[in-house]
């Protein structure tokens, strides 16, 4: 019986000591991972802000760029219910971007039928055509092209959802 004891208190330091050793490993493989990853990300950042110094517009390309923001005041609209689970409503607001001052004035003469053309679209929409992402992007684009038929050509570039909201 006294063996047995002398026996088990051989094993435990043992045990420990291997423990000690893949503990102090496994210290040093993370700490040489996270060093070489901060390094990593740190040299990419330097890289970034050195990319972003050097490349600076010209003069030219700012005035083709030259955009405007024209913001729609919001709609409320009762969405189309298909379904019959009930009334459900839509709160929309927009920003069209045209390219200059005079496609905003040719905007800010059609109001009314702008206003027109999208409420009946977005009346027209029911609550799982709009519910997913790819509902949102082509109710964007059925928007873009109504609102530039309206207008009568490619006025507006581009239009922005500043707010969306269903109930």
């Amino acid at each position: 019986m006294a063996e047995e004891i002398d026996d088990q208190q051989e094993i435990q330091p043992k045990k420990s000591f291997l423990k000690f050793i893949i503990l102090a490993v496994m210290v040093v493989v993370i700490g040489a991972g996270g060093y070489v990853g901060w390094t990593h990300f740190k040299t990419g950042e330097k890289q970034d802000i050195k990319k972003a110094q050097t490349t600076k517009p010209t003069a030219s390309k700012k005035k083709d760029e030259t955009k405007i923001v024209f913001p729609v005041e919001p709609f409320i609209v009762n969405l189309a219910d298909r379904s019959g689970l009930g009334k459900r409503y839509l709160k929309v607001t927009l920003a069209l971007e045209v390219r200059d001052e005079e496609k905003k004035k040719i905007v800010e003469g059609y109001t009314a039928e702008l206003r027109d053309t999208i409420l009946l679209l977005l009346s027209s929409q029911s609550f799982s055509e709009i519910s997913t992402m790819e509902g949102k992007l082509e109710l964007k684009q059925a928007l873009l092209s109504r609102i530039n038929h309206a207008l009568g050509g490619s006025v507006v570039q581009r239009l922005y959802f500043t707010e969306f909201v269903v109930q």
